[in-house]
């Protein structure tokens, strides 16, 4: 297991960012302005870097690491910020992005952890 994280909050607005195919991650240091687009996750686990091909698991649902930007591991493991994107890219469209297949699909009413492995 690299990245393990609790889910402690699922902002208001989460749902309409996954119409886009989009999760915002932030910890708790995330901006008042910001946490209604967010998932809050509580502080991490560093236990390795995510690489493309790494697992990553939201809500006992698991996803395909297809990119992942030049940003992702510091500001992962500084802030828990990155985006999710559940859009299959094989290279990242922003350095803070990390790319997964297959589309989103799991349960934000009872989320849990996130685990990256």
């Amino acid at each position: 297991m690299k990245y393990r994280v609790d889910i402690l909050e699922v902002g208001s607005n989460v749902e309409s960012m996954l119409q886009e195919g989009l999760i915002i991650l932030f910890n708790e240091s995330a901006p008042e302005d910001l946490k209604s687009f967010c998932i809050t996750t509580s502080d991490n686990e560093l236990k390795g870097e995510v690489k493309t091909g790494d697992s990553l698991t939201i809500a006992d649902y698991t996803y395909k690491v297809t990119a992942i930007g030049n940003l992702v591991n510091e500001n992962l493991y500084s802030l828990g910020h990155v985006t999710l994107c559940f859009d299959g890219a094989n290279e990242p469209q922003l350095p803070g992005h990390i790319h997964l297949t297959p589309n989103f699909q799991s349960d934000l009413t009872n989320p849990g952890k996130i685990i990256v492995k």
